[in-house]
């Protein structure tokens, strides 16, 4: 279809007295509908700094107010009231209905310097209803494809360096670690790309990254204050919790999220308060204490593996153990440094007790609410067990028993008692091995020890037990084998 674009005399082209911004409110002329354009005082404040830019750099060349005749020489805007809006600002400041804001209109009408334009192109439709489409297809998102697709913070990243000639802090986080393969794992090189680079820059440019990971901002540019095979293990931790843990933009925004984000980070890993020199005496010095493997002498190099708890030492995951790169000691994933209770994934046939399972596992901050995660997962433990038992019951060859006497195991029966027998039901089919039964068992049964059955109730009928973030992810952890046999 051929577009009808011409240029209209701008005090031909009026607002429309029926924009859906009034919510539901028609404008009975065209002053009320400037009134109604800036009810809201921030409205006023985005309006002053649209007047701003058109005075500064003219409309946008990409953009056509999108009219339709009312009359033989008037029209009315569809699409673009508030650009309209604006221009009627810099004609004539007063027209402002909060004198506070006059002022602010005048400063911008200065700057256009009397050569606001006469006339403005605009695109022609015969009615209303014909433009409607259009408005609507603008502004309601991407409509499979047909709206309006709107750009990745990736790719308003590249626009800004192309335009500054200066990388965002994190395009440079995502370079350094790209750039070193021999520092960084193949994995952390692969997940960093899944971070929006927006996410990278929110979190490195902050005082509390830049004091912990050593990686200072000077002049727009990420400068290692020590070496960085010393900086390494911290950032692929921090990677590895974005990606794997579930931690996003809103985990980072203020400098408290960042200081409990990184407080994630066990302390090993972070980089040495004092800059290790990498020339002149202190430097040869050094490179005289190197052991075998490269590495400072009582240094640890790091590498975040995928899963478990604790230290131990081998080859980064993947490699078939030849020594083409220096060897390091590799840190496993923290259970505390969780985001959520559950990062492991279950396959729930049951839909109240799998909604239950989601809230664990993408809803409730550990960190956040210690207090509703440790009540629901008391409710979602005992609800696994229930639900075991009934896919047994009238079975008379493998029902689920008590250990003590051998009778079926009822649902008023004490969550121990349950725990304690499907144990030992998960042992008979082999979807337990005796350690982890007899591990589930103790910890069930036992009183008062953390993640004892005892110990989650008390955090259900107790008003003096409160439970800690940390201690909920390590029984969450304990018990992984238990439910991941459960709905096996």
């Amino acid at each position: 279809m051929e577009r009808n674009i011409q240029r209209i005399p701008l005090n031909s082209i009026k607002l429309d007295q029926q924009n859906v911004r009034f919510g539901g409110d028609v404008a009975q002329s065209q002053r009320e509908a400037i009134e109604l354009m800036m009810a809201d005082v921030e409205d006023i404040k985005k309006l002053v700094k649209l007047s701003e830019h058109i005075a500064q750099n003219g409309l946008d060349p990409t953009e056509l107010q999108l009219v339709y005749p009312e009359s033989e020489d008037s029209y009315v805007v569809i699409e673009g009231n508030r650009r309209l809006t604006a221009l009627k600002m810099l004609q004539n400041p007063l027209l402002c209905p909060v004198e506070k804001y006059v002022r602010s209109f005048r400063d911008a009408q200065e700057k256009i310097n009397g050569n606001l334009p006469s006339e403005i192109e605009c695109s022609i439709v015969n009615s209303r209803a014909e433009g409607d489409m259009w408005v609507e297809l603008k502004h309601t998102g991407q409509n499979n494809g047909v709206g309006r697709v709107n750009w990745s913070s990736d790719i308003r990243d590249e626009v800004r360096a192309r335009a500054t000639g200066v990388e965002s802090i994190g395009r440079q986080v995502r370079t350094l670690v790209s750039d070193n393969p021999n520092i960084f794992d193949p994995k952390t090189i692969n997940n960093i790309k899944k971070i929006p680079v927006t996410t990278l820059t929110r979190l490195f440019s902050s005082s509390p990254a830049q004091n912990a990971f050593k990686l200072q901002v000077e002049n727009k540019n990420l400068v290692p204050a020590v070496p960085l095979e010393n900086i390494a293990p911290s950032i692929e931790f921090a990677i590895s919790m974005f990606v794997q843990e579930g931690y996003n933009v809103n985990d980072i925004r203020g400098d408290k999220d960042r200081r409990l984000f990184i407080g994630h980070i066990p302390p090993e890993l972070l980089p040495k308060k004092d800059p290790i020199p990498t020339s002149g005496p202190k430097a040869s010095a050094i490179d005289g204490e190197q052991q075998e493997n490269g590495s400072p002498k009582g240094t640890q190099q790091t590498n975040i593996q995928d899963s478990g708890t604790g230290a131990t030492e081998g080859s980064p995951e993947g490699s078939d153990g030849q020594d083409n790169k220096k060897s390091k000691v590799t840190s496993k994933r923290t259970t505390r440094a969780r985001k959520y209770l559950f990062p492991w994934t279950l396959k729930i046939t049951n839909s109240r007790i799998n909604d239950i399972y989601r809230e664990l596992k993408s809803s409730l901050v550990v960190d956040k609410t210690p207090n509703a995660v440790a009540v629901t997962f008391r409710v979602f433990l005992e609800t696994s067990c229930d639900d075991y038992v009934k896919r047994f019951e009238g079975n008379s060859e493998t029902p689920v028993c008590k250990v003590d006497n051998k009778k079926a195991v009822q649902e008023g029966d004490p969550l121990w008692k349950k725990v304690v027998a499907i144990s030992h039901h998960l042992l008979e089919k082999d979807l337990l091995s005796s350690q982890q039964n007899r591990a589930i068992a103790k910890r069930a049964s036992s009183l008062d020890s953390v993640g004892s059955v005892d110990h989650l109730n008390l955090f259900v009928h107790s008003s003096a037990s409160a439970p800690i973030a940390s201690e909920l992810k390590d029984i969450a952890e304990e018990y992984k084998p238990f439910l991941e046999a459960i709905w096996s």
